[in-house]
């Protein structure tokens, strides 16, 4: 594709806001003089600071398009030291400001890391990015240097983003090490860090922390009704398993086995997904959501349920036994939850068929 007559933005986005907590100075910067001027207050302030070779690249890289003939500009943007939802939010209104004052066709896109890259997703909804440059800084290779760079980094990890995990974990595992070894359970040190490190790792990598943020956000009754059903399944199914090893010898009484997984199982189960729907429920109903029917006729077919699958684990663990009980239950509860979806809907659509030939 031809970029003749297109209008390019050279953008060097700081995530963390250092170039403003450094400088003072109110993003977004749009215009070579001004983000010369940042950029080089930036500097004086802050020298060792990586973004500031970000911001003099991306003055660079607006020379060298503007020497070709291109209609460009640059600006630079910034998020927050917080980091996460905010940071890409405050950088998703900067862009549209410096959209607003320059109407670009494409982003040529300068950063210095990792960290910065990963607000391409919240650039490129709103504007094709043409080109990502990235800044790689020298450094010299001296015992000194390395002690400076390595308290540099050190120094980093006391801000809001880096601290967490930098810190409060390093110092939880500390914590616990040391209980254990006054203990007298230091051999369990190792199993002990394996499960913090692999559980931090298991909800990073999968963002559960993100998701739990939003769930929580968004309704707390849904969330503390989810954890609870969550934690009574969890037993429920503990309790199952446990009772059924203990008494069945395995693989001989396989079919004894999942009868009694079954039939110790479903009570506390039935009772945990209960407590989900109802959170659902009250939730639906305070923001008087439309289907709250849906919530209701589930918890009703939850009491066939149960039924189903005792008769189920009868059956299972006596071949011999009828199957009239599970068929009546099963039958029974399928005729119950259509009536209720035909008495929950037949009024709604009765009125937007009258609706309808009225208009």
């Amino acid at each position: 594709m031809s970029l003749k007559g297109k209008r390019i933005l050279v953008l060097s986005v700081d995530k963390d806001d250092d170039v403003g907590r450094v400088t003072g100075a109110k993003t977004p910067v749009v215009g070579r003089e001004d983000v010369s001027s940042v950029a080089t207050l930036f500097a004086v302030k802050s020298p060792e600071d990586s973004d500031v070779n970000s911001i003099f690249a991306a003055i660079n890289t607006y020379d060298s398009i503007l020497s070709e003939g291109y209609e460009c500009e640059v600006a630079v943007i910034a998020g927050s030291a917080e980091g996460g939802f905010k940071a890409d939010l405050k950088i998703s209104r900067e862009l549209e400001e410096v959209l607003k004052r320059f109407d670009a066709d494409g982003v040529v896109f300068v950063s210095d890391g990792a960290a910065d890259e990963q607000v391409i997703p919240t650039i490129q909804s709103r504007i094709p990015i043409i080109s990502v440059k990235r800044i790689f800084v020298q450094q010299e290779k001296s015992v000194e240097e390395t002690y400076v760079l390595l308290y540099r980094y050190l120094k980093k990890l006391s801000e809001p983003q880096h601290s967490k995990l930098g810190l409060g974990v390093p110092g939880a595992i500390l914590i616990v090490t040391t209980l254990l070894y006054f203990l007298d359970l230091i051999n369990y040190a190792l199993i002990t860090l394996g499960v913090v490190v692999g559980a931090i790792l298991l909800v990073k990598g999968f963002r559960i922390d993100s998701a739990l943020k939003q769930v929580w956000s968004e309704s707390p009754i849904r969330f503390i009704t989810t954890v609870i059903a969550g934690i009574i399944a969890s037993v429920a199914i503990y309790q199952g398993f446990s009772l059924a090893i203990m008494s069945v010898t395995l693989p001989d009484q396989l079919a004894f086995f999942i009868s009694l997984v079954l039939s110790n199982t479903i009570d506390l189960l039935v009772i945990g997904i209960a407590i989900f729907l109802g959170g659902k429920a009250v939730v639906k109903y305070l923001e008087g959501a439309p289907k709250l029917w849906h919530e209701i006729v589930g918890l009703v077919s939850l009491i066939f349920i149960r039924q189903v699958t005792l008769d189920a684990s009868s059956i299972i663990a006596n071949p011999a036994s009828g199957a009239t009980p599970l068929i009546l239950s099963a039958g029974l509860g399928v005729l119950v939850c259509t009536l209720l979806a035909v008495v929950f809907t037949v009024p709604t659509r009765l009125k937007k068929s009258g609706d309808s030939a009225r208009v």
